[in-house]
């Protein structure tokens, strides 16, 4: 309802700007840079947790506009999942304003959102996100960056059941960033020309979230440190970039008095990734051009990895994608597909006398396409729709062990639980951009 409401608002207050429309190339080249779908939102989202460069959000950095722009962008988004018998719905409006000049960019981006699962709702916010970009050299830039807390701050039991429901690494939920404390940090990204169209590029950064209080579960980090690498190049047309990148954090469970847990929702430790991407024209002309990718992404010093807002625990995930920029007339159709998997494993000793054993997956495609519709030379109109389908699956044992053998002794026991639910879902939205 929020999305149809501001959706017509922004119409009203548009049509007085009208104006003649461009060509599909010249129009292309003049949108905003946007998530097109979640397939792309959630492979892009990796990278853009450390690389700067990699931003769809900071295109605009690496070749800097002649004056100042700016864009307001209005989206609405549903989704509806389901792995098993749990079915969810999710409902977010996202509000974004982006400024860009020749050497510095303004960020804003907020989005309430309601969820419903488990037979539980959550109407709430999450972290509103800010930050600014200062190209100090051309392909070296330095970004200040924060994020509210979320509302609620804080997961009662309900609400984390409710999340974890569905909640794997292989499908988009914006809920997860629920729960999560207020952030600041900051950025740096050096690019250095090799010769022969080869660009190196070298990133650092930090996080910082303080320490939470309260009794419920939160999403807490502590201080996170951030580096990396990639290299870039071109065989023909065709723009390659590779990178690894890493990421630590120092957070610890937040134990509670009587709870060796703790309810810190963070699994701890930190993350290694790896990414391979080729960008380049479909066609001779170059009016159709298409990102091919591949990803791997594994976690490290995670030892808390069974979260109860996490259907599975955290592990091993990768993946690949593909997205098409397609001109039709004076429209821009952009299908995407992508498929991924995640794998988690591990035999622990819990107590003296617990072990504690599991071995869980899930893998999801998806497949969506994004249309763009110019109303005016300013004001664009981009309906998207896409289907998931996948699986999850995981077998989790622990064996309590008894006091020996013979007369009088009490054997070991026993217990397994395993599921195998097929992964099915949905989301549709529409957004509203005017640039100026």
């Amino acid at each position: 309802r929020l999305g149809i409401m501001t959706a017509v608002l922004l119409l009203v207050v548009a049509a007085p700007l009208a104006a003649q429309r461009p060509g599909s190339a010249q129009r292309r080249d003049s949108l905003p840079a946007r998530v097109l779908t979640d397939s792309a939102a959630r492979v892009r989202a990796l990278a853009d947790s450390v690389l700067l460069e990699d931003d769809p959000d900071d295109e605009s950095l690496a070749a800097p506009p002649a004056g100042v722009r700016q864009s307001i962008s209005m989206q609405s988004m549903n989704r509806g999942y389901k792995i098993g018998s749990s079915p969810i719905s999710e409902n977010v409006g996202l509000l974004t304003y982006r400024w860009s000049a020749p050497d510095w960019s303004l960020f804003l981006s907020g989005s309430p959102l309601r969820y419903s699962g488990n037979g539980t709702s959550i109407s709430g916010i999450p972290p509103i996100t800010a930050r600014i970009d200062w190209s100090f050299a051309s392909g070296d830039t330095l970004r200040f960056y924060g994020r509210s807390g979320s509302s609620p701050a804080m997961l009662d039991s309900l609400q984390a059941a409710a999340i974890g429901a569905v909640s794997v690494s292989t499908i988009d939920l914006e809920s997860l960033s629920l729960g999560t404390p207020v952030m600041v940090g900051a950025r740096t990204a050096f690019s250095f020309d090799l010769g022969n169209d080869l660009s190196l590029g070298l990133r650092a950064g930090v996080e910082y979230q303080p320490r939470p209080t309260g009794n419920a579960s939160v999403y807490w980090t502590g201080v996170t440190l951030l580096g990396g690498a990639s290299l870039s190049g071109k065989a023909s047309d065709v723009r390659w970039t590779g990178s690894v990148d890493l990421s630590r954090s120092n957070a610890d469970s937040l134990p509670v008095a009587g709870d060796s847990v703790g309810r810190n929702l963070f699994q701890g430790g930190g993350a290694v990734s790896a990414s391979l991407q080729f960008d380049g024209p479909l066609t001779s002309e170059g009016d159709a051009t298409g990102v091919l990718g591949v990803w791997y992404q594994r976690p490290f010093g995670n030892d808390r990895p069974d979260q109860p807002n996490r259907l599975l625990p955290v592990g091993d995930t990768f993946g690949a994608y593909l997205t098409l920029d397609i001109p039709l007339q004076k429209w821009i159709l952009a299908p995407t597909l992508s498929i991924s998997r995640e794998g988690a494993s591990d035999d622990a000793q819990l107590q003296k006398l617990i072990r504690y054993r599991y071995e869980a997956s899930s893998w999801a495609g998806n497949a969506g396409a994004a249309l763009t519709i110019p109303l005016t030379r300013q004001i664009d109109l981009t309906p998207e729709a896409g289907y998931t389908v996948g699986s999850a699956q995981a077998v989790f044992s622990s064996l309590t062990a008894g006091s020996g053998s013979g007369p009088g002794r009490r054997p070991g026991r026993s217990t397994t639980t395993n599921f195998t639910s097929a992964i099915r879902g949905w989301w549709a939205g529409v957004e509203l951009s005017i640039s100026f």
